[in-house]
Parts: C-alpha cells; sequence; structure tokens
C-alpha cells in the first residue's frame, strides 16, 4: 500500500480527482442504493452523474492537437464511468444488486490499478501540466511555475527561478511577437540548461528543433576547436578546402583569441546547448565550450593563432554555411558515437584475459509487468541468470578480468544497473523507492541488499564512463566507485543525474514539451544520488581520466574509427 500511495501521490491534481472522485461515487450509491430500493429509477439516473462528471472533465482538459494523450491518460476513467452507468441500469433492468455491485467494483479496481501500471511502467507520465491550450509566453511561464511547484531538485540545486524569469520570458515574448518559433524553440533549450539536469528535456517537433538548434549552433569558419590536456585550444576537423587553412590554421593549430578576445574567456561564457547531446556537470562543459564556440561569430571573425614558427597571427574569416554538421561531426568523435557497440548486454573476449560486457541501456525487456514487479523489488533474478551465466562462459576461455562499457549508455531501468552492479561488489548494493515531501526525502520502500551480491567481485573491473552515460546507466558506476576491485575510467564525466521522470508540461498546441524528474533517487544518507549541486560539479568523477595530448587529440580527430578509450583501458587492465 505504501507503494501505491507514493505512485498516486507523484500524480498530477487532475489524475487525483479522477481517482478519487470515482470510487467515492461508487461507495456512495452503493449506500444510497439501500435507501432508495422503492425509487430505483431515481437511482439508476444518479447512476449517469460520473459519466457526465468525465464528460465535462474531457470537455476542459483535453489536449490540443493530442488526441492520442487524452485518450491514454484518461480513457480508464471513462470506462469506469460506463460501467457504472450500466450498472444503474443492470440494476433496474435485472433487480439484481449485490451480484452486479461486485463485478462492477471487481472490474473497477482492476481497470483503476492497471491504469496505475500503463501510466508509470509504459508512459512514465503520472505528473502533467497541460498547456496546450496558451499561447507561446503563457505556456512558457505556466512551465516556469510547474517546475517550480514539482521538480524534485529544487532545494538541491538551488534553482533560481526569478532569475530564470527575468532572463527568459522577455526572449519568449518577443518571439512571440515577431512570431519566430526557432527563437521560441532554442528559449525551451535555455530554460532547460538552466537546471544541469539532463531528465528536463525537451520533446516534440523534431524538425523544428533540429531547425532551432541548427540555427544557434551558428555559421562554420570551416574549423571546429578541442581544449587539449595542456589546456591550449586547437584547431580540429580543419577543412583543408577553406580560406582558414589557405591562412594558416591547420589541425593542432593553437588559438589564443577569438574575436579579439582571449579564447578562454569567450569560450567560457558559452551555454552548450544540443539537441543529441547534454552537458551538466561542469567538467563537460568545460571540454565541450571551445567545441561550441568555434561556431559562433557573424558574418566576419577574427581568428587569433599561433603560427608554424611561433608567431601569433590573426586570420579574418567569413562564414560559409551552418556550423551544426562540424559541431555534430566533433561530438560524435569526442563521444565515440561511431566505435562503440550498440548490442546492448553483449558479451565477448577482447584478447585471452579480458571480457569485455557492453551495456547500451538498461532495457533488458519492454514486459511492463516485469517492469513493475523489478522495480518495486529492485533487483531482477532472470537478469542475473542471464548474465552470470555468459560471465561463466567467458570464464572457461580464460576470462579473469573484465571491462564494462557504459559510454553513451541512455539509460533505463534503475532495477537492472542495480542487478549488474551487485555482480561485482562486496559492498551493499541499497536500494531505496522515496518521495520528496516538505523539502526531505521520505523512503517508503527500503533493500539494503540481494543475496547474489559480489559473485564477480574478486576479478579487477574496469567501468568505461563518458559525458553520455547517463541516468539508469549512471548507477552502475556510482555503486561500483567505492570497490577496490573496480576503476571508473572515461574521457569525461558521466552525465551527471540519475533522477526518475515522469512530470510533462505540454505546450501551446501539443507541439513541444518538457518532462522533467519528480521521483528523487537518492543514497544511503537520503540525498540524491549523482546528481551535480548548483556548482555543478561532478559527483562521479572517474578514478582513472583519459585526457588527450595535443598530438593525440590530431590523432582521435582525424582517426574517429579507433576506440582511443577502449584501448587506453586494454592497456590499464592488463598492466599488472
Amino acid at each position: 500500500m505504501k507503494v501505491l500511495f507514493g505512485l498516486i501521490y507523484l500524480m498530477d491534481s487532475s489524475m487525483h480527482f479522477m481517482y478519487i472522485f470515482l470510487p467515492c461515487a461508487l461507495i456512495v450509491l452503493v449506500v444510497l442504493h439501500r435507501f432508495m430500493k422503492k425509487h430505483e429509477k431515481i437511482w439508476s439516473l444518479l447512476c449517469t452523474i460520473p459519466m457526465l462528471v468525465y464528460i465535462v472533465f474531457i470537455i476542459n482538459g483535453y489536449y490540443a492537437k493530442d488526441p492520442e494523450r487524452t485518450i491514454y491518460r484518461y480513457a480508464a476513467f471513462g470506462i469506469v464511468a460506463l460501467l457504472i452507468m450500466l450498472w444503474g441500469l443492470a440494476v433496474l433492468l435485472k433487480r439484481s444488486f449485490k451480484a452486479y455491485t461486485v463485478i462492477v467494483i471487481l472490474f473497477s479496481t482492476v481497470i483503476l490499478l492497471l491504469n496505475i501500471i500503463s501510466i508509470w511502467a509504459i508512459w512514465l507520465e503520472p505528473n502533467v501540466t497541460n498547456c496546450s491550450h496558451l499561447g507561446w509566453t503563457k505556456s512558457y511561464e505556466e512551465a516556469i511555475n510547474a517546475l517550480e511547484k514539482y521538480y524534485v531538485l529544487n532545494d538541491w540545486k538551488e534553482i533560481d527561478y526569478d532569475n530564470i524569469r527575468e532572463e527568459l520570458i522577455p526572449k519568449v515574448r518577443k518571439a512571440e511577437a515577431d512570431n519566430d518559433e526557432d527563437a521560441y524553440v532554442y528559449a525551451l533549450y535555455e530554460l532547460k540548461y538552466e537546471f544541469g539536469d539532463g531528465h528536463v528535456a525537451v520533446y516534440g517537433d523534431i524538425p523544428g528543433r533540429e531547425r532551432a538548434i541548427a540555427k544557434y549552433a551558428g555559421n562554420d569558419y570551416g574549423f571546429s576547436m578541442f581544449r587539449a590536456d595542456s589546456g591550449e585550444i586547437i584547431a580540429v576537423l580543419v577543412d583543408e578546402e577553406s580560406d582558414c587553412y589557405k591562412q594558416g590554421i591547420h589541425n593542432g593549430t593553437v588559438i589564443t583569441k577569438w574575436n579579439g578576445v582571449p579564447v578562454e574567456k569567450a569560450a567560457a561564457e558559452v551555454k552548450c546547448i544540443d539537441r543529441s547531446y547534454e552537458f551538466q556537470t561542469i567538467e563537460n562543459i568545460h571540454i565541450a565550450q571551445p567545441i561550441f564556440l568555434a561556431g559562433l561569430g557573424g558574418d566576419e571573425l577574427t581568428v587569433t593563432y599561433i603560427d608554424e614558427s611561433g608567431k601569433e597571427e590573426t586570420a579574418r574569416l567569413s562564414a560559409d554555411g551552418e556550423y551544426i554538421h562540424r559541431r555534430t561531426e566533433a561530438l560524435s568523435i569526442l563521444f565515440g558515437s561511431s566505435i562503440t557497440s550498440t548490442d546492448n548486454y553483449s558479451t565477448s573476449m577482447l584478447d585471452e584475459h579480458v571480457g569485455y560486457l557492453r551495456i547500451t541501456e538498461e532495457e533488458y525487456s519492454l514486459d511492463p509487468f516485469f517492469i513493475t514487479k523489478c522495480t518495486i523489488g529492485g533487483y531482477s533474478q532472470e537478469m542475473y541468470d542471464d548474465l552470470n551465466s555468459r560471465l561463466e562462459e567467458m570464464k572457461k576461455q580464460g576470462m579473469d578480468r573484465l571491462i564494462i562499457d557504459v559510454r553513451n549508455n541512455s539509460g533505463g531501468n534503475g532495477f537492472e544497473s542495480r542487478t549488474v552492479a551487485s555482480m561485482f561488489t562486496s559492498n551493499p548494493v541499497p536500494y531505496y523507492l522515496a518521495l520528496h515531501k516538505d523539502g526531505e526525502y521520505k523512503v517508503i520502500v527500503e533493500s539494503k541488499d540481494i543475496e547474489t551480491s559480489g559473485t564477480w567481485s574478486n576479478i579487477p573491473v574496469v567501468v568505461l564512463v563518458n559525458g553520455q552515460t547517463a541516468s539508469a546507466g549512471e548507477e552502475i558506476p556510482n555503486y561500483l566507485k567505492n570497490s577496490e576491485n573496480v576503476t571508473i575510467m572515461g574521457n569525461t564525466t558521466t552525465w551527471g543525474d540519475v533522477q526518475g521522470t515522469g512530470g510533462v508540461i505540454v505546450l501551446s498546441d501539443s507541439k513541444y514539451e518538457i518532462d522533467f524528474p519528480i521521483t528523487p533517487t537518492v543514497g544511503d544518507d537520503l540525498l540524491p544520488a549523482v546528481d551535480t549541486k548548483a556548482d555543478r560539479k561532478s559527483r562521479l568523477m572517474p578514478d582513472y581520466m583519459i585526457e588527450y595530448s595535443i598530438e593525440e587529440a590530431i590523432e582521435l580527430f582525424e582517426n574517429p574509427n579507433e576506440d582511443m578509450v577502449l584501448k587506453e583501458a586494454l592497456i590499464y587492465i592488463n598492466k599488472d
């Protein structure tokens, strides 16, 4: 019952109303029948009230241009209201009150419970703020209000909503006055960026979002940039047919000024906003800022650099198309998008001693009942048995050490990361289902450990992470970070947040929406796990940070199909 209460507690007020109204209507009608046996026609007529309420509810609460969401969220309530109406008719005609009452109560209970499961396990949208009937500015204002009310980490991240309103609402107001949808969409991403939380996400019209991100990515000047381990910012992905190449900017050229401003200072002002890649931690932002800066300038740009003789020179460059394509290529190479395996939960031998486990997402099964059962229990025996058998098979082949690759892991179900982590550590792997109420995180379900914990804790393990190791994917290194047999390794930190989703704000005409976390994921200290505070400093730094010298950075971007991170991990794990 505590779990059921917790799930319903986190739903929005419209769902609360229907979950309270329909059972209460049933109870009232059952009681009334006892006193209205001589007036069953009137009683039967009263049984139509829930359906009338439901119709009014739908008329006032439907999602503009999005009938699918209206149906899947509220159809179950319509079915229960219909059952109550048919119950009244059946009792009037058949005079069998007890039998039909038992049937209606039974079916209504099952339907409402299944609705709770479907909203949590399938749709993941328990809390929805409907702004679909409002204009851009008004829906944006209501989105900020909803985030201020429901976002689970407001206190933890010290979100300054007054500053957000002051900075961003005027931009949206201007965008609406100019009918500039690109500016409006980009303002949605700027709002998202304020939270430093990848689970605060913008969804909706993909072409519209791509167009806005491309526009604000800026102009292409023939190259991108990257910060080497020395701190110097260098040119990469230089187009040898471009004007910048002809003026002396080549791969590895050190850039010193951007439009007359010291390049470090210019980079520090950049917001790393992209549709496909997330930047929550200050460490990852620091790495990515030069890549984003390389597109920011007008039709003409001055770039100061160190030439081959060591002298400082300045090139005057003209914009040549959009930068978004070169920026995407640079980010793709940084995060190894083209070289990491996409076979989820795949296993193989990398050499005669090193096994390899690749996890691209925590989505072992799509069965909602499996997901719900394991989410409540915090563990999957089925997953454990499957993975353990495959590890045993690799052990027969000579495996005595293992690399777990969770780079570019998009997340998923927390019970899966807990199951995986428990196999490789003898430390407890706690699980909590918690609520955030009155400024505190309160546990409603707790499981300290599982009996299979530590099965493979006697072998060396390297866990590979990067800036796109997200959500449930981050829980694996988070659970393993204090284990003596485990080394967390990466070329960036992880994504920076593991909080569950569940909040949705549907914006004007249902064209775009903002999703956000409403449920806390907490550790032993009952504080948010992994997520950054207001300073955005990573709380899950790799034990072994892979950095690139100027020469290594040139190689990284000139040979994108070489998995330099995996090679480094193999050298490290075999060094003994």
